[in-house]
């Protein structure tokens, strides 16, 4: 089992780039990597995931998730911690089971004094509700899935799920080349929604050869 952090003073755009490449991820505001997930004494093997943003097409369920919010407002600017994130957040959190972090700037931040990461906000209201918000981190060439978290009111809209879309139509309208949505565990089903975004553009990371390889090459056995 591998584990490892690194505590960076400042990240520029293409220093982003690099660690993400390399199946490193933030933590609060430092990257770490990682290839296992402990969950109740039990150990899992995490496989990083990016979709190739080239490849992408939206799928089916995109249009659909696009349909059924259409009557809410969509925003993306860039991310400034505010207390109407915390809400929101800390509304999302009450019905999860234990273990999710106890608040959003500790999510974020931990307790660094730095902030050096780039973040944006995707930002989904009802009149002028907030109900929705994705975070993602912006490099040179890539960006990285941070959080998603919306009110339990709105679960069956699916905002989650449509948020994560969102972040991607966004990198790829922009330019970027990668998205990267972190890690998934196999035998852990709350992961397995990664699996389903962008199928075809989707890559793992082969850490015994350093290189990204196509979904379908995947071996769990």
């Amino acid at each position: 089992m591998n584990q490892d952090f690194r505590f960076p003073l400042h990240i520029q755009p293409e220093d982003l780039d690099r660690y993400l490449v390399h199946g490193w991820y933030r933590m609060g505001q430092y990257i770490f990597t990682t290839d296992f997930l402990e969950r109740n004494g039990e150990y899992f093997k995490t496989i990083w995931l990016r979709n190739k943003l080239k490849n992408y097409t939206p799928a089916s369920t995109f249009y659909k998730l696009e349909h059924r919010n259409r009557n809410f407002q969509l925003e993306i600017i860039p991310f400034d911690y505010s207390d109407q994130y915390e809400i929101l957040f800390q509304k999302y959190r009450l019905p999860l089971a234990e273990g999710r972090p106890a608040n959003l700037h500790e999510f974020l931040f931990g307790d660094s004094p730095v902030i050096i990461f780039k973040s944006f906000a995707i930002n989904l209201f009802e009149n002028n509700k907030l109900i929705g918000t994705g975070i993602f981190d912006i490099g040179k060439q890539s960006a990285a899935g941070i959080s998603s978290f919306y009110d339990p009111n709105y679960k069956k809209y699916s905002i989650g799920k449509y948020l994560i879309y969102k972040k991607i139509e966004y990198c790829q309208q922009n330019g970027y080349d990668y998205f990267y949505p972190g890690y998934f565990v196999p035998g852990l089903k709350a992961f397995d929604y990664k699996l389903e975004i962008g199928k075809d553009s989707l890559e793992f990371f082969d850490m015994g050869s350093n290189n990204w390889k196509p979904i379908g090459e995947l071996q769990l056995a």
